[in-house]
């Protein structure tokens, strides 16, 4: 059913590539060749954060500003790095309001749940956006986050739910260190209570658009721990 309505809104509506301009059909928004052309995350990467190294690492390690902090995420995994067209599709969702754009980014994050670490997850696990504070929300109208979980829970069999709330309206973190940053965001989240009993013991996927120092995932992760998440994941579309 979805792809016989993804041929009629062709028809009605063709669509063309994102950034060349190249008709498009399916309801996709890159071609093959941009798509490809894209800067995808592969290893060596930091096993806990994810940033990402160059040269040949074989082995799992754990990057140096990941040894001395307590993390509340088991690992973060991104599908691109943060440049060039990641971080124009990313601002055009974001900025420009292109919400259909969450679509194609959740097709570009499946290939970042192939990684094996995903795979206890992947039985009973659930698909939990970084929320916006409200003053935010009602500026920019919709949360980035969520719009691509939800067009992610269709291309898979997770569940969304948004079940996380930003309580604190935090400075801007442009400027802080990763440890200003931590601190800054120390008790900005909080769980809405209804979904506190279908959360526990479940696995939690968070997803967000950017993964810069972790900050903010951090303390997402640790509100769903303290709430019954078995374990806490982070996925992103760029890794910045």
């Amino acid at each position: 059913m979805n792809q016989l309505s993804d041929r009629l809104l062709d028809f009605i509506y063709p669509t063309t590539c994102h950034y060349c301009q190249r008709a498009l059909t399916h309801g996709r928004q890159l071609c093959t060749p941009c798509r490809d052309s894209l800067h995808f995350v592969e290893p060596p990467f930091c096993s806990r954060c994810g940033e990402c190294y160059d040269g040949s690492i074989k082995s799992k390690f754990i990057c140096p500003n990941c040894h001395d902090l307590k993390l509340n995420f088991d690992f973060a995994r991104a599908a691109l790095h943060s440049d060039g067209e990641g971080r124009a599709l990313v601002h055009d969702l974001k900025y420009r309001h292109q919400i259909h754009l969450s679509v194609e980014i959740a097709r570009l994050l499946e290939y970042a749940l192939e990684d094996t670490r995903f795979a206890p997850y992947k039985k009973s696990g659930i698909l939990i956006p970084v929320p916006l504070h409200w003053l935010r929300l009602r500026k920019r109208r919709f949360n980035q986050s969520e719009e691509i979980a939800r067009s992610l829970e269709k291309l898979t069999t997770f569940t969304t739910l948004n079940a996380l709330k930003r309580i604190r309206n935090t400075q801007t973190q442009t400027r802080f260190t990763r440890k200003q940053r931590l601190e800054n965001l120390k008790g900005a989240f909080r769980l809405k209570p209804r979904f506190q009993s279908i959360i526990r013991d479940h696995p939690v996927i968070l997803v967000d658009d950017v993964f810069t120092t972790g900050s903010t995932a951090n303390e997402c992760a640790k509100v769903l721990t303290e709430n019954g998440a078995t374990r806490v994941a982070v996925l992103t579309l760029l890794r910045g």
